[in-house]
């Protein structure tokens, strides 16, 4: 029988789509430098749109540890998948990370910048990528959200985030796509929340391809709009 687990003090939502070829290695970075950081937590795994991990990778990577748990949601979507781990998040502060990015000792960096910053919002900021197309898609992005939204924020889509639970409840989040960093960022930023940017580097994914294409990028600009759209509203 698996051993009880403290309340967690830090929630790390992981969202996976179609990423069976290295989930195994995912979770066993963040375990092992989690593990090292001391502090009680938890992995909230969201497969999303895929169906379950099993027959993916091994199911004793979840079964190994009480501090893994496993969700899986029928529709694809990032805001959707973190979203659904918000809500079953039980820390004092919750993060969400691209999985296929986001290697562990970034994350507990961040996280310790979370620990001694209670009542502000953590992320990352990229200095580094592997990806020139990428690099300047987010560079415009930016832009537009700059000018749309007007949030003073340089990486919007950047990742890990890690939030303060109090803060969280005042933050409602909505967008079930790409565009649930932009609706945070901005809704913070309106609630005069501080917002602390961390850089770190990013060379690439760890395997598989990018779910960035023509299409997800017209949805992210239709998402600015929407997200001016309903707080006109």
């Amino acid at each position: 029988m698996l051993q009880k687990v403290a309340q967690p003090l830090f929630s790390v939502i992981l969202p996976f789509y179609a990423q069976g070829d290295h989930v195994s290695e995912v979770i066993d970075d963040f375990r092992g430098k989690l593990d090292l950081l001391g502090d009680p937590y938890e992995l909230i795994v969201v497969v999303n749109g895929v169906g379950s991990l099993s027959g993916e990778f091994d199911e004793k990577v979840l079964n190994q540890s009480p501090r893994i748990v496993e969700h899986s949601i029928k529709k694809a979507g990032w805001g959707r998948a973190v979203n659904w781990g918000i809500a079953h998040a039980n820390g004092d502060y919750i993060c969400y990370t691209n999985s296929a990015r986001t290697n562990g000792a970034e994350l507990v960096r961040l996280l310790r910048y979370a620990k001694v910053s209670h009542d502000a919002i953590v992320k990352a900021t990229r200095i580094e990528r592997g990806d020139w197309v990428r690099k300047w898609t987010s560079i415009f992005y930016n832009i537009v959200n700059r000018i749309v939204l007007k949030t003073p924020i340089w990486d919007v889509n950047a990742t890990p985030k890690i939030i303060p639970r109090n803060i969280l409840r005042t933050i409602p989040l909505h967008s079930l796509g790409d565009s649930i960093d932009a609706e945070l960022m901005f809704k913070a930023f309106k609630r005069n929340v501080p917002i602390i940017e961390i850089p770190t580097r990013q060379t690439g994914r760890k395997s598989g391809k990018s779910t960035t294409n023509f299409k997800s990028a017209v949805m992210m600009f239709y998402g600015l709009l929407k997200i001016k759209m309903e707080d006109r509203a």
